[in-house]
């Protein structure tokens, strides 16, 4: 079916616009001359998804589609159909994005199709896990409630990943605060002290000489430096853009000491609950599995995951699956093989969301109580030494001065 836009006259020469869903134009003129409508023009209307290119991100955010399945929630409980629930959500406050596309699955639901159906057409405003949601609430007929469970859902998500900016932040203040300060001794202060010394023709100890070497280094070559430590950052860069490099990068978040504790601490948290949701609504398991696929960003977790959707088809126990190929907590497995037995894994997973919320927070806690200190101990031990090689050189001139 393909939609169009048409301006007509009525008997009375009232013009008139209107859209209209037909398979060709022949159609929508032979209806609307029944109507008594004479058309003006007609012009055919892309299906293409709406473009993105005016939005920041190329999609909808995550807060706006939060919102969104609030307000569709409320507005089916309240006993509002889903077409005209969508023509009153067009009209909230939502990006040019959004209401484009509120409209474009508008039109397809006028021409039969169901609203997930619609909605994976438009994968940059409905991830895969939302539609899949979508459509266990269309066949369970228990919309409303799995709109509420997928916005609690994504909130959750949201509030981990605002800790973990919050947790980094500081720990960035005080690296930028070492470079700094680092850069200003040896920048400006120490060329000082090596004119004073020279002047003075004192002779200096090693570590002395070496600062001053440092310093005079980065004062005759801090170009080629900077430009050295740009092109260094876009040869990572380029190599975390390419299959081999982000696959790398992705296993190091998992497997180096403090960040494999954080990262895996938030991902067994997004994956206890979003199983738990899945199974809770009532898709089989591996339904639910495919349908987590899409919401794992670690190249390197979602090989394993793919490992593990192989087993579990294969026959193989989920728990059995996950403690072979991703080496999960123990917790999780155990949870998980119990549920098995007593035919409530969703139940068990859900019951957990909060256990899990705490391991994220005491993962995030390494940070303060680690990264922290390592920080201010460099520039600790930084201004010591300098404060050692340029006073021992004093020092020695004041001891031979007195004698």
């Amino acid at each position: 079916m393909k939609k169009f836009v048409y301006v007509a006259k009525d008997l009375n020469g009232k013009k008139i616009k209107g859209t209209f869903i037909a398979e060709d134009e022949q159609f929508v003129r032979e209806s609307l001359a029944k109507r008594d409508l004479y058309v003006d023009s007609i012009k055919k209307l892309s299906n293409n998804a709406p473009s993105a290119f005016f939005t920041v991100s190329g999609k909808v955010g995550i807060k706006e589609l939060t919102s969104f399945c609030k307000q569709f929630s409320i507005l089916i409980s309240s006993g509002v159909s889903i077409i005209d629930s969508l023509k009153v959500l067009r009209e909230q406050g939502y990006s040019s994005l959004l209401r484009k596309t509120i409209d474009k699955v508008t039109d397809d639901l006028y021409a039969g199709l169901m609203l997930s159906e619609s909605m994976k057409k438009y994968p940059k405003v409905f991830p895969h896990f939302f539609t899949s949601m979508v459509y266990v609430g269309e066949t369970s007929g228990n919309l409303d409630k799995v709109l509420i469970s997928v916005s609690d859902y994504y909130t959750r998500n949201e509030k981990n990943k605002r800790k973990l900016r919050s947790a980094l932040a500081y720990p960035l203040v005080l690296l930028v605060m070492l470079v700094a300060v680092v850069g200003v001794m040896l920048y400006v202060v120490i060329p000082k002290f090596i004119s004073s010394f020279q002047q003075m023709e004192l002779e200096l100890p090693g570590l002395t000489l070496a600062l001053f070497n440092i310093s005079n280094f980065l004062r005759d070559y801090w170009q080629y430096i900077i430009l050295g430590i740009f092109a260094i950052v876009g040869i990572i860069f380029l190599f975390g853009r390419t299959e081999k490099g982000r696959l790398f990068f992705d296993k190091m978040k998992v497997t180096l000491p403090i960040f494999k504790r954080i990262n895996m601490a938030m991902f067994t948290s997004q994956f206890v609950e979003c199983l738990g949701l899945l199974l809770s609504s009532g898709l089989d398991i591996v339904s639910s599995l495919e349908s987590m696929k899409n919401i794992i960003k670690n190249k390197h977790l979602k090989m394993q995951f793919d490992r593990v959707i192989i087993d579990v088809k294969k026959g193989i126990a989920l728990s059995t699956a996950v403690e072979l190929e991703m080496k999960l907590s123990n917790v999780v497995t155990q949870m998980i093989a119990v549920g098995e037995k007593t035919g409530s894994t969703d139940k068990l997973l859900l019951q957990t969301n909060d256990y899990f919320d705490q391991e994220v927070e005491s993962a995030l806690s390494l940070i303060t109580t680690t990264i922290q200190p390592v920080l201010l101990s460099i520039l600790g031990v930084f201004i010591a030494v300098m404060f050692i090689a340029i006073y021992t050189p004093i020092l020695s001139m004041i001891t031979q001065l007195q004698v």
